[in-house]
């Protein structure tokens, strides 16, 4: 048998003409001219950072509770005793009522969360009472205080192995003392506010305090305090519509009802909060990394307490 060809024309067809020589080349791996090729990251060389996750949103509501006493900041000082060695713990305070104030060197919650000095063969808690006033100076009494060069720096600078704070102290509100909640307070059985602390060693080699954490406990539910700045403008209900400080530091036009976190700078609409989350990892602000942002909610009533201060959820 012999082989068939097909026949076009009254002849045979010739052979397909050769590839040209770009497309001859690529066969061989080289790519031909017009292959577009991205750059590659030579061998060794670190990945590029991958492209950051936007910060979650969390909306929370306003939970109002008075506290009832104002512990100020700026003014928590340490003043030396009449020994010349030891330090006493002082401070400014304002009350609506009455109470008590306990003061707990090496302090730490229990199981049952009561709080107790862990160095009470050295360092016994002291308690004195205090009367509803404005404008009112804590200092312990003398003798009570703290020598510091007893202790590792170490030991007073940081919050010590099972949650051991250097210093703390409670302020208890005599709930049934308040003239204006009289038959309120059978439903409130307690309130008290605990602030820990950590020594703080200045450039001068002197010491002062630093608060670390605060707990408010209320019919024994733990809060944790955590303070917000720039609420209070926010949350004053009472204060003129043409105050600066209330509005979006970026519409410059919506109410602030955003914080951004962990810095805690509430500056931001909800708005802006969004489109920002997606532009950036900045802080308006501080220009620290942003982790997540917190809604909060006000309702009619709520205001928060001391102008700075608001309620996580329970502990």
């Amino acid at each position: 048998m012999g082989n068939i060809a097909s026949r076009s024309g009254g002849g045979v067809s010739p052979r397909p003409p050769p590839p040209p020589a770009h497309l001859d080349v690529y066969r061989h791996g080289v790519p031909p001219p017009y292959y577009h090729s991205y750059p590659r990251f030579p061998p060794g060389a670190a990945a590029p950072p991958p492209v950051p996750v936007p910060a979650q949103v969390e909306r929370h509501r306003a939970v109002a509770v008075s506290v009832g006493v104002n512990v100020k900041g700026d003014t928590l000082r340490l003043v030396p005793d009449d020994d010349g060695r030891s330090l006493l713990l002082a401070f400014s305070f304002d009350a609506d009522v009455p109470g008590s104030i306990t003061v707990y060197f090496f302090a730490q919650e229990d199981d049952e969360c009561a709080l107790k000095a862990t160095k009470e063969n050295l360092l016994q808690p002291v308690t004195l009472p205090f009367k509803e006033g404005r404008g009112q100076e804590f200092k312990q009494p003398c003798g009570s205080g703290i020598d510091l060069s007893l202790f590792e720096e170490s030991e007073v600078t940081n919050v010590g192995e099972g949650g051991v704070f250097p210093v703390a102290f409670k302020v208890e509100m005599d709930v049934s003392g308040n003239q204006e909640s009289k038959g309120a307070h059978e439903t409130e059985e307690s309130k008290y506010l605990v602030k820990y602390a950590i020594f703080v060693k200045k450039d001068n080699a002197e010491y002062g305090v630093h608060v670390v954490q605060q707990i408010l406990w209320v019919n024994g539910i733990r809060y944790v305090l955590q303070e917000i700045y720039g609420i209070g403008n926010t949350a004053d209900k009472n204060a003129n519509e043409d105050d600066s400080g209330k509005e979006c530091v970026v519409c410059l036009s919506e109410p602030r009802d955003t914080t951004v976190l962990p810095c805690r700078h509430m500056c931001l609409c909800r708005e802006c909060a969004q489109l920002l989350r997606y532009q950036t990892n900045k802080c308006p602000i501080c220009r620290q990394p942003v982790e997540r942002f917190l809604e909060i909610e006000f309702g009619s009533n709520t205001i928060p307490q001391q102008g700075s201060q608001e309620l996580t959820a329970p502990q």
